[in-house]
């Protein structure tokens, strides 16, 4: 029934069939956080291949690739538009621009899969296989091209912790996207070809997917580390109100509850204390009242545990300033002003969030990033993996940071981190579904290196997640709470993930297609 209800649709012209297009796109969507219907996506995939069989033309092919990679993307990245709404006004007539402009860049990647796919599945015995490889090829590109942005690979429909996601932990996140985008190739194929054996292999694919993933599950044993209890402040705020001129104490309340939160009983106990991005915007090195009033509050409990936070660092070179956004671990058992113990500088900038493309050139014409009301961020260098006392060594991803499968390295000794931290300000996200997408995206790095991930969002999902992406203890977005919790053993190294950190033997995994091109066109 479905099939002859496809083919009617690709027999559309004009603006009815790109409409079609756009709305198939679009429902891809609820495959992913917080929906998780993830049979939605496999559904549309399989009808985006059809569609781009039964293209004419090339021309046609890559309309089709547009108009679905539009409605898909731009039902996942609208929530951008809340960053542009929260900087005020002057950044307001931006929104329709920016959101556009990603949802039509990364659909592009789409559209040019359709013009090739086209182009080279006519006479071809696999059609769907070739389309499937031609996207799988896309969102590899458009998730390392000009830095990448590999939000929502279609691997993520799959809900982190549950058993379909385990198999990330041997072939990553990108590998369970190529396994999707297959399962949707042979079952096109099974639909509208007749064929039973490529209907088989996709459930057998399915299948074990889900086996391994509910033995791995089963089999779980979560180990802690000793002598480590961590706190997770988690406090809700505005980050509109934050950034507003006439409302200059708001952020003086921010830090301030924060600081009462952080005081909840217990807090002797607590090793190592947690806040996440965005509460501080200055440089701490350079808000001594703050450091005091944290030392009072651990005198004031007999405790001493490394404060670990997030703010701006800023870096006088002499020939300017640079400013870096930073995580640093502090001690307040000496000086009431406290120690700084370690530094980690953000790498991987959010472009126009953190980093103005086109360089010095265009922040002299004017132009600020959204976060501040300055130019451009400066990368840190290194590779952040850091040790911080009474924790095993460990590496802290700032933000968006945490969305880069591979992005993980291995220290200079070759060992690898024993634990992640993400610390992130979720409150530019809005309160739609960007938070619960991020949080997914963050809980596979845990699956895939098999270690724990600690998760500090401001308005987003914090807690501490176990090597399997499943959370110990978690927080809600806009949930008021400190949460305590033991730092869970790292599994091991992943020696084909540590391998294949960057994963483009899946680029050539996808090229085994080309013999099928090579004999569809020798026919």
């Amino acid at each position: 029934m479905a099939g002859p209800l496809i083919d009617k649709i690709a027999g559309l012209t004009g603006w009815k069939y790109y409409l079609v297009c756009w709305v198939l796109g679009l429902l891809g969507i609820f495959g992913h956080a917080p929906y998780f219907i993830w049979p939605i996506t496999i559904f549309v995939f399989m009808i985006f291949f059809r569609l781009l069989n039964l293209a004419e033309t090339p021309k046609q092919g890559f309309r089709t690739g547009l108009m679905v990679g539009l409605g898909y993307f731009a039902g996942q990245v609208y929530w951008i538009g809340s960053a542009f709404i929260n900087r005020g006004e002057e950044f307001i007539w931006l929104m329709p621009f920016m959101v556009g402009g990603m949802a039509l860049l990364l659909a592009f990647f789409w559209a040019l899969a359709g013009w090739l796919s086209v182009k080279d599945h006519k006479n071809s015995p696999t059609p769907y296989l070739i389309a499937a490889a031609y996207i799988f090829l896309a969102e590899m590109i458009r998730g390392h091209i000009f830095g990448g942005f590999p939000w929502n690979l279609p691997g993520y429909i799959f809900k982190a912790g549950s058993p379909m996601s385990q198999s990330a932990h041997i072939y990553s996140v990108y590998g369970l996207s190529f396994l999707v985008l297959l399962v949707s190739a042979l079952l096109a194929r099974s639909i509208w070809n007749k064929s039973h054996k490529a209907g088989f292999l996709a459930a057998i694919l399915v299948l074990a997917n889900l086996g391994y993933g509910m033995f791995r599950l089963h089999n779980a044993q979560v180990q802690y580390v000793e002598g480590v209890k961590l706190r997770l402040v988690s406090a809700p705020f505005s980050q509109k109100d934050k950034l507003d001129p006439s409302q200059p104490m708001y952020s003086v309340e921010v830090i301030q509850d924060h600081i009462n939160l952080t005081a909840s009983p217990g807090l002797d106990s607590i090793t190592h204390l947690v806040w996440p991005e965005g509460v501080l915007d200055h440089d701490i090195r350079m808000v001594p009242e703050l450091r005091i009033a944290m030392a009072e509050t651990f005198a004031a409990s007999k405790a001493s545990p490394i404060w670990i936070l997030n703010s701006a660092r800023i870096d006088d070179t002499g020939d300017g300033i640079d400013y870096y956004n930073s995580s640093s671990a502090w001690s307040f058992a000496g000086r009431p002003e406290g120690d700084i113990l370690v530094t980690a500088d953000k790498r991987k900038l959010v472009p126009f969030g953190e980093i103005i493309p086109g360089g010095k050139w265009v922040e002299k014409l004017g132009a600020r990033v959204i976060s501040e009301n300055i130019g451009s961020f400066t990368p840190g260098s290194g590779k952040n993996i850091v040790d911080i006392p009474g924790l095993p060594r460990g590496t802290i991803q700032i933000c968006y940071e945490v969305i880069f499968p591979g992005f993980t390295a291995r220290g200079d000794s070759g060992q690898g981190p024993q634990w992640i931290l993400n610390q992130s300000n979720d409150a530019w996200f809005g309160p739609d579904v960007g938070p619960h997408q991020h949080a997914n995206i963050a809980r596979y790095r845990s699956i895939e290196h098999g270690v724990p991930l600690i998760r500090a969002a401001s308005n987003g999902w914090s807690g501490i997640i176990d090597p399997y992406g499943r959370y110990i203890n978690s927080v809600k977005p806009g949930m008021r709470q400190a949460i305590d919790s033991q730092l869970p053993q790292a599994l091991g190294v992943n020696g084909f993930h540590w391998l294949f950190g960057i994963h483009w033997i899946y680029f050539f995994l996808a090229l085994i297609t080309l013999p099928f091109v090579l004999i569809g066109r020798a026919r």
